[in-house]
């Protein structure tokens, strides 16, 4: 592989482009959406290398975006045009990932970030032939899991990753992920393969099948049990990570239908009611089949939590109405107060 990119012959590369680019999947989603457990079902699978989070391709993405505004200003144009800028990014990804999957007797090369997610798009413009899978789940497991691990790094006295500090980062960062998700589906539906954590878990044969077929890969039967062979990506995600993510246990475990409603003890009737209006109206969501609703309630529970709803749908209101007065006396402190119940509704 790497003597081969070494070529001088810009043709014989050229014409490999589309070969390569059929070799490498990127997995993409907000994190603690089940983006770990695809990555595992694919390095189950004897054609795929799913190796640890290279974490830069959206670095790398950025430093393309960059190149390529620098050579529309003509600030580098006598370096390269657009054209060579694109080629040599990827072959830089080629040669980043690929050797990899050689090196493992494997056909293709699985990338797991879940900050892949927001550099889709400019990832199938320059990697048309490329596999691209967006893991989603239930906005609530995925706020109540980032709490989670929030706690787990102030219990260490570790800095909490931003977006799970808070319900509201939480809520914020989530928002911006099936945002990016939603738009790259709309636009390139054919290119991206949508996955549900809570099928995938109930379903796992079914949907490991349908993953194959996505990539046209005959089905294994290995990949129902991917807690059953050793990873490459684990040090880097468990010990490696302070075990804010997954301790080896978990990170081992097989798909298990029992965790899907965990949330439902974990969150607060208040953080429940918070990510129910964050995302009852999500279209989205709403097409891969979220109600998000709780129907498991009981008469005295439904009464609180929809006397949490009318309260912090006043709040928001008052809110929006405080930040339409002057900057008169104790505005910024009754901010700060509704602030606290509701995030920046600004």
């Amino acid at each position: 592989m790497s003597d081969f990119l070494n070529c001088s012959d810009l043709t014989i590369i050229h014409n490999q482009y589309e070969s390569f680019e059929k070799r490498l999947i990127f997995i993409g989603g907000s994190p603690r959406s089940g983006t770990t457990l695809v990555q595992n079902i694919l390095d189950s699978h004897p054609d795929i290398y799913g190796g640890p989070e290279f974490l830069h391709i959206p670095e790398i993405i950025k430093l393309r975006g960059a190149l390529q505004r620098s050579v529309f200003r003509d600030y580098i144009s006598l370096y390269c045009n657009s054209e060579e800028v694109d080629r040599k990014i990827k072959l830089l990804l080629f040669e980043l990932l690929l050797p990899l999957a050689d090196k493992n007797n494997c056909f293709f090369l699985s990338e797991k970030t879940p900050e892949n997610i927001f550099v889709f798009a400019e990832l199938m413009q320059l990697l048309p032939s490329a596999h691209f899978i967006h893991v989603i789940r239930d906005p609530r497991a995925i706020v109540s899991s980032m709490l989670q691990v929030g706690k787990r790094a102030v219990d260490k006295d570790l800095k909490p990753p931003s977006f799970t500090k808070d319900i509201f980062s939480s809520i914020e960062y989530l928002k911006r992920c099936i945002e990016a998700g939603a738009d790259i589906a709309s636009v390139c539906p054919e290119k991206i393969l949508t996955v549900k954590y809570e099928d995938l878990v109930r379903g796992t044969e079914d949907e490991t099948r349908r993953i194959c077929n996505f990539l046209g890969l005959n089905w294994k039967i290995e990949m129902v049990s991917p807690g059953n062979k050793r990873h490459p990506g684990e040090q880097a995600i468990t010990v490696k990570s302070d075990e804010l993510w997954y301790d080896k246990s978990s990170y081992y475990k097989n798909p298990d239908p029992s965790i899907i409603n965990k949330w439902f003890k974990k969150l607060t009737f208040s953080q429940k009611a918070k990510v129910f209006l964050a995302f009852k109206d999500n279209k989205f969501l709403k097409e891969n089949g979220y109600d998000l609703y709780s129907s498991n309630f009981s008469e005295g529970e439904k009464m609180l939590w929809n006397c949490n709803l009318f309260f912090l749908n006043c709040c928001h209101k008052l809110l929006s109405f405080v930040y339409k007065l002057p900057n008169i006396p104790g505005r910024a402190r009754v901010c700060r107060v509704l602030i606290n119940q509701v995030g920046n509704a600004k």
